[in-house]
C-alpha cells in the first residue's frame, strides 16, 4: 500500500506484538476465527452434497476470495459489475453477477471481460437483458452462462410468475452466445429472522414459490441445473431443504453486531466467530471522563447495533458516536476509561459496508500483523 494507514502499519508485518502498536483506525482480520469460518461453512455444504458460492460484496477482497475458493467454493457471487471486474482484474474467476443491470456500457465491460477468459454469470429479469447481454456477447466474441433472477418474496428484482421465469428461459435459448444455466431466488428477507424456527417458516414460504417455478421449468424442458440463492442466515435451512444447489452466504466469514442476535442453529450458540475487527485510538477524553477515540462513522457503518469494544480480549463496553472521525467510548459500570494511546478493537455494527470504508485489510494472527491485504473491490459500487 503506497499510503494511508496501511502504509505506515506496512513495516510492521511479521513482527512480534505488532498487533498492539497498530495505526489507526485500521480494518483487523483475525486470520484464527477468519480461518475457522471459512471452514466451518465448506464442510457443511460438502456434508450436504450443496455448492458454495460465497458473495463477496460481503469482503470486495481477492485474498478472501481466494481462500474462499481454495477452500471448495463453486465460484464468487458479487453485487456490481464495478466489484466483479475489479476482482476479475486480481485474478480472481468463477465469478457471477448477482443483480440485473440497465446499462448497455456495463453489460459492453462484462462482455467483454468474458471474451478475456471470465467464467461468468449474470442474471436477468426482462427479455430486453437478454437480448442485451446476447447482442454484446456476439460482439465481444465471448459467451456468458444467464440466470433467470426470481422474487421468492423479497420484493427487490426478479420475476415471480412461472410464466414469465419460462419466457426467460426461453429467451436466453434463443441467444448463440448464451447458456441458460438456471435460476437464481435470493430470500434476502428470512436472513435476519432471528429465530431459528420463525426463520424456517420465512424460508419455507419463499422456498414454496420457488418450487411453483422449478416446476413450470421442468414442464417446460428447461429444468435449472443452477438454483442459487440463500445466505448466511438461512444457510442450515438450505442444505436441509436442498431446493437450492448453491448457498450465497456473505457475512458468515465475518460477522457482525447485527447478525448476533440470529440464533443460526436453534442452540443458542455463536456458530461463526467473530473475524473483523475495527482498531482504533484513544485519542483524549471528554470533559465528563469518557474516552474519545479517533473512529467515528468514517470507520464504522452504522446501520446496525453499536459495536462492543475489547482491550486484550475484555469488553469495555460500546462505541456511540462522536461525529464522523471520533467515537466514544461507553464503559460497563465499574470499567474506567483507559488512557490516551490505548489501542481498543471493536467489533462492527454491520460488515458489509464497514469494509467499503477501508482501502485495506490487516491480517493479524495471534499478536502479529501477518499481512495487509488490499480491498480492490473497495468503492466500486457502479
Amino acid at each position: 500500500m503506497k499510503s494511508g494507514v496501511a502504509a505506515l502499519n506496512a513495516p510492521l508485518v511479521g513482527s512480534a506484538g505488532s498487533r498492539s502498536l497498530l495505526e489507526t483506525p485500521a480494518l483487523l482480520l483475525d486470520a484464527t476465527a477468519f480461518e475457522a469460518n471459512i471452514r466451518i461453512l465448506a464442510d457443511l455444504a460438502a456434508a450436504n452434497g450443496l455448492g458454495l458460492r460465497p458473495h463477496a460484496k460481503t469482503h470486495k477482497c481477492a485474498g478472501i476470495a481466494q481462500r474462499q475458493m481454495a477452500a471448495g467454493a463453486l465460484g464468487i457471487a458479487c453485487a456490481k459489475p464495478g466489484e466483479l471486474l475489479a476482482l476479475f482484474d486480481a485474478d480472481v474467476n468463477k465469478l457471477m453477477l448477482t443483480a440485473p443491470v440497465a446499462s448497455r456500457l456495463k453489460i459492453d465491460r462484462l462482455a467483454a471481460a468474458a471474451a478475456r477468459g471470465a467464467d461468468l454469470t449474470v442474471v436477468v429479469d426482462r427479455v430486453e437483458l437478454v437480448a442485451a447481454y446476447g447482442a454484446a456477447a456476439r460482439e465481444a466474441g465471448g459467451r456468458i452462462a444467464v440466470l433467470v433472477d426470481c422474487d421468492t418474496g423479497l420484493g427487490r428484482t426478479g420475476v415471480a410468475e412461472p410464466e414469465a421465469a419460462v419466457a426467460l428461459a426461453r429467451a436466453i435459448r434463443s441467444e448463440d452466445c448464451l447458456v441458460y444455466a438456471g435460476i437464481q431466488a435470493y430470500a434476502g428477507h428470512v436472513q435476519h429472522v432471528f429465530g431459528l424456527e420463525e426463520r424456517r417458516v420465512a424460508n419455507r414460504a419463499a422456498n414454496e414459490r420457488l418450487k411453483t417455478i422449478i416446476t413450470a421449468l421442468r414442464a417446460a424442458g428447461l429444468a435449472p441445473a443452477v438454483v442459487s440463492g440463500g445466505g448466511t442466515g438461512s444457510h442450515l435451512l438450505d442444505f436441509e431443504d436442498k431446493l437450492l444447489t448453491e448457498v450465497q452466504a456473505g457475512s458468515y466469514v465475518f460477522m457482525d453486531e447485527a447478525y448476533r442476535p440470529v440464533d443460526l442453529h436453534g442452540t443458542g450458540a455463536d456458530i461463526f466467530e467473530f473475524a473483523l475487527l475495527v482498531a482504533v485510538t484513544v485519542i483524549g477524553h471528554s470533559a465528563s471522563g469518557e474516552a474519545i477515540t479517533d473512529g467515528g462513522t468514517k470507520s464504522f457503518a452504522v446501520d446496525g447495533p453499536p459495536p462492543r469494544a475489547f482491550l486484550d480480549g475484555r469488553e469495555l463496553g460500546l462505541i456511540l458516536w462522536a461525529g464522523d472521525e471520533f467515537g466514544r467510548l461507553k464503559t460497563h459500570p465499574g470499567i474506567a476509561p483507559p488512557p490516551a494511546g490505548t489501542r481498543i478493537e471493536c467489533t462492527v455494527p454491520h460488515c458489509d459496508p464497514t469494509v467499503n470504508l477501508h482501502d485495506a485489510i490487516h491480517l493479524v494472527r495471534g499478536d502479529a500483523l501477518e499481512a495487509i491485504w488490499p480491498i480492490e473491490g473497495r468503492g466500486r459500487s457502479d
